[in-house]
């Protein structure tokens, strides 16, 4: 499930008009057309989330983070926004924890808009390093530089980032060899 995403979905320009309360979220990043990334949001930062058509709110941080949202599950649910978490260790997060997120997030931008956010947005950065690469074709520097803003990856989460781009790049030769048969 390697294809590339609608143009009108890659395409950084089209970053709409966004609310100046969506951009005051801590590391608050566009994406694309369908997808956003943060740190953690506010109730009225959520809130404008909902107002500006995001549906489907991803959460890779644990309940007992410093900065957690406390209810926050239900307070998406009673704002009518979906609401799935996959919480990844700081300390030791798993790569099948992360793949599994990244193809998440892959399944649900076809159909919705989507905001996911972690504590600080280093989580979601470097998984998204890695969906801008496999997803959007986007070439390693761009990427990278990218995953630079927000911030440079420690020893663990770039340990990560290989383990994860090794499966994908194992995925992606299976699929290109079975194309050949």
């Amino acid at each position: 499930n390697f294809m590339n995403i609608d143009d009108e979905m890659t395409d950084i320009e089209s970053q709409p008009d966004l609310s100046s309360k969506l951009q005051e979220i801590e590391q608050f990043e566009w994406i694309h057309a369908h997808l956003a990334t943060s740190g953690q949001p506010t109730v009225e930062q959520l809130t404008e989330i909902k107002a500006q058509g995001f549906t489907t709110i991803v959460n890779l941080t644990l309940t007992d983070a410093s900065n957690h949202l406390a209810n926050e599950d239900r307070i998406c649910l009673e704002l009518g926004l979906d609401y799935i978490q996959v919480p990844l260790l700081w300390e030791c997060p798993s790569s099948s924890g992360a793949l599994f997120v990244i193809d998440l997030i892959d399944h649900l931008v076809q159909q919705q808009k989507v905001w996911v956010h972690c504590a600080k947005n280093m989580r979601v950065s470097s998984l998204i390093f890695l969906y801008r690469q496999f997803y959007m074709g986007m070439d390693l520097a761009e990427a990278d530089a990218l995953l630079e803003k927000v911030w440079q990856p420690n020893e663990t989460w770039t340990g990560l980032i290989h383990a994860v781009r090794l499966q994908l790049q194992a995925r992606q030769s299976t699929k290109e060899l079975a194309e050949l048969s």
